[in-house]
């Protein structure tokens, strides 16, 4: 009889190597047979890693997945995991994690961040002695608080007494090659810490990593518009368009809340400006851009952001002219000063202002910022619109120092696309924003302006498969006349009752103005019975000003009307954004 029930009896080990190879598997048996004990196992793996992002737009996610498929190739399992899904205990429990994080507004955490980071920041927060970690950071050097959440993470993991394992990395919006290099020196250090695989283990976790999208940043799809709307009335002092493109061909397949990101290029007009105004030749083909050589015509049209000036090419005119007050405002206690002073100031005023500062082309392009895409939320439901994708577009024009302005990719799809003129896109998914998997539950979407555009995906998908969840949309815009954004669509839902409320915030049809905030302090007790009957609760839009005042009417709802206290109503906003049934998506 054979005393190792593990093994066959013509299995090719002696007897030292079945007693050892049975004693370890009873041993990792009776441990499987407890969840809890597995989980500890899980972490607590030499040949596992904490994978952990923050992000706000998927970029973080994205590069933490791309980071776990490349350990895989040095055989270290990775488990990848949004903050929004690991406990501090777990976090304690991880003796290797790195954390990829942006940052969100004024050097705030990213959403999905929040919730874990308010519970490591206090002092009673659970050591982390026996962990080893490195953070990598991405932002936008045009913030003054530059990747101010990894450098808030970075810092408090070594005060909870984790071990860095390399100095942060800080990346600007061209973050590939610096993520590049992070990783490639990261990853080495893990393996001498231990976290190293076999090859059998490797390819059996290769199913589990993501797909990676055909389509990205990098090799855009070049889709076709056919549909440019424009939804505001004549007398509106905005305009707002709706656009459908075609996806045939792509292989995109969208889900509502996702998000589609749109290369633009430039302005010709103000292309030639710039090159005019700096004495640059407009046959000049030394510039080296993206690897090639080409003509700066068209490394400005396509390539380089040219509406803003970077802080590089602010510090380097200031360097050159000498000029005083420049140079004061460039201090880092007048950073109000210097924000007035470029208020409304784009490139071409800035080096107008200062043309006796001479650069060369290179020199010049050297200061400037890769141009970067647009996400923008999509506003249809792929199950209602094979084949296409719908945005709603605020087309960005105003005045400023006595001259016309017009935004980058608003007036881009505006203006400047024709049958022969693609739009170069990818798929950005937001896995946490969309209609609850339990299509019974209500949801309450607050979405003034622009906002509105997931709302009309969530709406047309419940509509598709006839979900039985009741649904309420806060709407808000300046005139009912003329900026009610899809008031047909919105007016037929609700007499159909797939919209069983929509509240209105015309804010200048009358003397005092009212806003969606307003409405909902309004039906505050209406609004908390949704909320205690599972309701989910969508934001989109205006990160600064409306999604703090939501943020702010929704804690003043709770308390009122759940007869809460200042911290309960804390905890219950807590506990809806731990479960994502509180989900913004700001801008």
């Amino acid at each position: 009889m054979n005393n190792y029930p593990y093994f066959p009896e013509d299995a090719p080990f002696n007897e030292e190597q079945r007693s050892w190879l049975g004693g370890f598997l009873s041993g990792l048996n009776s441990r499987l047979l407890d969840s809890n004990d597995v989980t500890e196992e899980k972490n607590s793996s030499n040949n596992e890693i904490l994978l952990l992002y923050g992000t706000q737009t998927g970029n973080a996610e994205s590069l933490a997945e791309e980071a776990a498929e490349k350990a895989l190739e040095l055989g270290i399992h990775s488990n990848v995991m949004g903050m929004d899904e690991v406990t501090p205990e777990s976090l304690q429990n991880s003796e290797r994690t790195l954390l990829i994080t942006s940052t969100y507004g004024e050097g705030e955490m990213p959403d999905n961040a929040q919730v874990l980071w308010d519970a490591m920041k206090v002092e009673s927060a659970p050591r982390l002695d026996n962990t080893h970690f490195a953070v990598l950071g991405i932002g936008d050097t045009s913030y003054d608080l530059f990747c101010q959440a990894a450098v808030d993470w970075d810092n408090r993991l070594e005060a909870l007494g984790g071990q860095r394992i390399l100095d942060r990395v800080d990346c600007d919006l061209d973050y590939e090659v610096p993520f590049s290099e992070w990783l490639s020196a990261v990853l080495p250090a893990l393996v001498g810490l231990g976290a190293g695989g076999n090859e059998v283990e490797k390819e059996s976790e290769v199913g589990k990593l993501k797909t990676k999208a055909k389509w990205s940043k990098k090799l855009p799809f070049p889709a076709k518009l056919v549909t440019n709307r424009v939804l505001t009335k004549n007398a509106s002092t905005k305009e707002t368009r709706h656009y459908e493109i075609s996806l045939k061909d792509s292989e995109i397949d969208y889900k509502v809340g996702d998000a589609l990101g749109v290369i633009p290029t430039n302005c010709p007009e103000l292309v030639t400006s710039i090159i005019e105004t700096l004495a640059f030749s407009t046959d000049d083909s030394s510039i080296i851009s993206k690897g090639e050589s080409k003509p700066l015509f068209e490394a400005l049209l396509n390539d380089f952001e040219i509406k803003l000036p970077s802080k590089e090419l602010v510090a380097a005119v200031a360097e050159r002219s000498g000029d005083k007050n420049l140079n004061e405002l460039l201090l880092p206690d007048n950073k109000k000063e210097m924000s007035n002073f470029m208020w409304g100031r784009d490139l071409i005023d800035f080096i107008s202002d200062f043309k006796s500062v001479k650069f060369t082309a290179e020199e010049f392009v050297a200061l400037l910022k890769p141009i970067q895409p647009r996400l923008y939320s999509i506003s249809s439901s792929l199950a209602k619109h094979p084949g296409e994708v719908h945005l709603t577009v605020a087309s960005v024009r105003y005045e400023s120092l006595g001259k016309q302005r017009k935004g980058v990719c608003s007036t881009f799809l505006a203006d400047r696309i024709s049958e022969e003129t693609p739009v170069q896109c990818y798929l950005a998914p937001n896995k946490n924003f969309g209609v609850p998997s339990d299509d019974s539950l209500p949801m309450i979407m607050v979405g003034p302006g622009t906002g509105i555009a997931p709302f009309r995906a969530f709406l047309e998908e419940r509509e598709v498969t006839n979900s039985t969840g009741k649904n309420w949309l806060f709407f808000g815009e300046r005139n009912r006349g003329s900026d009610f954004l899809y008031e047909e669509e919105l007016l037929q839902w609700q007499e159909t009752g797939l919209l069983n409320r929509l509240d209105l915030a015309f804010s200048r049809d009358q003397e005092e103005k009212i806003y969606v905030q307003d409405l909902m302090r309004e039906q505050g007790a209406e609004l908390f019975t949704w909320l205690e009957q599972g309701g989910y609760f969508f934001v989109c839009g205006d990160a600064q000003r409306m999604a703090k005042d939501v943020d702010k009417a929704l804690f003043d709802v709770i308390k009122e009307h759940g007869k809460l206290s200042d911290d309960e109503a804390s905890t219950y906003v807590s506990e809806m954004k731990k479960t994502k049934r509180y989900v913004r998506d700001v801008y």
